[in-house]
């Protein structure tokens, strides 16, 4: 990049009059000033992105035993119920009946869940890029009762690459599912970069 803005301090004021000329030569000297080629790819551990990919296990939705609230995210009352969304791996429900004795009730599995919202019993909440809608009037009964597949994906080919460049990755591999995001961590012998 240094070399390209060398490149354009030097141009000349007799360019500079030839508008056309010098838009058609700054054009192209950009162009060439972001167009590097990838580095060599290293062996051994690296900070990249791996994908992750939807399996069947990920995608049920399950009401298990309580646990422990690790990544807190959105909270949300209903009635004597409080729902509190575990950033990534679901909803914490919670009987606030007495409040300076709240039980945590239970644990609905949602795999990927990032923001949730409750109208009239109802949890609507993304499981990746999937708009699940769930009844939880009846806690002892919690029902899914639409799943939205993919309908938050703003474009074709948004999981097939991480979110930021600069970055070596894990190469896709079809045969492992669907790729719902990516994790950024450390990965082996990397063969993709963007």
């Amino acid at each position: 990049m240094q070399h390209c803005c060398a490149f354009f301090k030097n141009v000349s004021y007799s360019y500079m009059k030839h508008s056309h000329l010098f838009a058609l030569v700054a054009f192209f000297g950009l162009t060439s000033c972001f167009n590097s080629p990838p580095p060599s790819f290293p062996e051994g551990d690296v900070v990249g992105y791996e994908p992750v990919y939807l399996t069947e296990i990920d995608n049920s939705i399950e009401l298990t035993s309580a646990r422990a609230v690790e990544d807190p995210g959105q909270i949300y009352v209903l009635g004597d119920l409080v729902f509190i969304n575990d950033v990534g791996k679901g909803i914490h429900i919670v009987d606030n009946t007495d409040p300076s004795n709240p039980v945590n009730q239970g644990f609905l599995q949602v795999q990927g869940s990032e923001n949730m919202v409750i109208r009239n019993g109802i949890v609507y909440v993304n499981q990746y890029n999937s708009l699940l809608a769930i009844d939880v009037n009846d806690p002892e009964n919690i029902q899914v009762i639409s799943r939205d597949v993919d309908v938050l994906k703003s474009g074709q080919y948004d999981d097939l690459l991480p979110p930021l460049s600069g970055y070596y990755f894990e190469c896709p591999d079809e045969s492992l599912g669907t790729i719902v995001g990516w994790r950024l961590t450390t990965i082996s012998n990397p063969k993709c970069y963007r």
